[in-house]
């Protein structure tokens, strides 16, 4: 049987090894910074274009966007209807910036650009690029890029 004095270090050590996993868990801090500098976007920064689209009708609006290699983009999507929605640019590979708003899309890997909403909900992504080109966006969802849900992203 252990006597009193060991047993509270055994104790005493159980508990620190405790927080200091849930220390490396969490993180040692609160800003992080990438090799292109996002530190200053992690910390409540301003991403350089701001682009709104809204899901209605089995339409995008806008259903053409443009952005330049580089920038730090922020799409912000509202789902008006009553039905899930997503958008996915085919093709374009991105870097994710800073933490993935509502939206998460099963599947997707980390370089894919798309959003999920559920209906009637938002999701945003902040992401940059530097594959110029142009790039089909759509709606995965069944039915819905056949009935129209399509649109266009240049990036220049």
């Amino acid at each position: 049987m252990l006597g009193k004095k060991t047993l509270a270090w055994t104790i005493g050590l159980g508990l620190l090894s405790l927080v200091l996993a849930a220390s490396a868990a969490c993180g040692g801090s609160s800003q992080s910074t990438d090799s292109n500098g996002d530190a200053a976007l992690q910390e409540g920064g301003e991403p350089d274009v701001v682009i709104d689209v809204s899901l209605k009708n089995l339409r995008f609006t806008p259903n053409t966007m443009q952005v330049t290699a580089g920038q730090t983009v922020q799409v912000n999507v509202t789902n008006m209807d009553g039905t899930e929605h997503d958008m996915l640019v085919d093709g374009l590979r991105i870097v994710k910036v800073g933490e993935a708003g509502d939206g998460h899309h099963a599947g997707a890997t980390a370089d894919m650009l798309v959003v999920h909403t559920m209906a009637n909900e938002n999701g945003s992504i902040t992401f940059r690029t530097d594959q110029r080109g142009t790039y089909q966006f759509y709606c995965t969802l069944p039915g819905h890029k056949a009935a129209g849900m399509v649109g266009e992203m240049t990036v220049v």
